[in-house]
């Protein structure tokens, strides 16, 4: 075919491309999927933070009280048995102290759940807000010996 100016078609001989070919985007957006389930757990999991810097308080013996529960549930204030309305009015009398006390929450690790909550919720109705839940320090790991 000629044109009026004299030219002649350079592709005059092929058809029209009347369909898209959706493969090379079907691929691509395969192996961005793949590379995005790959890598995200490691994004995830190596992710870097930056915690704040403190100090504990140093606490003094007579500013503390130790809140046990035993493996059986019987709850004791300094080694006292206590039952809970005795607990309830010593928490209450313990809560107008000046300097505010730190109370030393201790519980069996066999213990119910369920009554370690109480306790922490008759320290949440005394309105004392100095807690804090005693653990005990893991020992390291030992070398096996050749």
């Amino acid at each position: 075919m000629r044109y009026s100016s004299g030219r002649t078609r350079r592709y005059g001989n092929l058809d029209e491309i009347k369909e898209i070919n959706v493969m090379p985007l079907v691929d691509l957006l395969l192996q961005l999927f793949i590379a995005v389930v790959i890598f995200f757990p490691v994004v995830e999991y190596g992710m870097n933070i930056n915690l704040p810097k403190g100090t504990t308080d140093t606490i003094k013996r007579e500013q503390t009280r130790t809140l046990s529960v035993d493996k059986n549930g019987r709850v004791y204030l300094n080694d006292v048995t206590k039952t809970p309305q005795q607990l309830r009015a010593d928490l209450l009398a313990l809560a107008k102290i000046s300097p505010p006390v730190t109370i030393l929450v201790k519980a069996d690790q066999g213990n119910n759940y369920g009554k370690v909550m109480e306790v922490l919720k008759e320290l949440h109705a005394a309105r004392i807000t100095r807690i804090a839940l005693m653990t005990q320090e893991e020992s390291p790991p030992r070398l096996a010996r050749r």
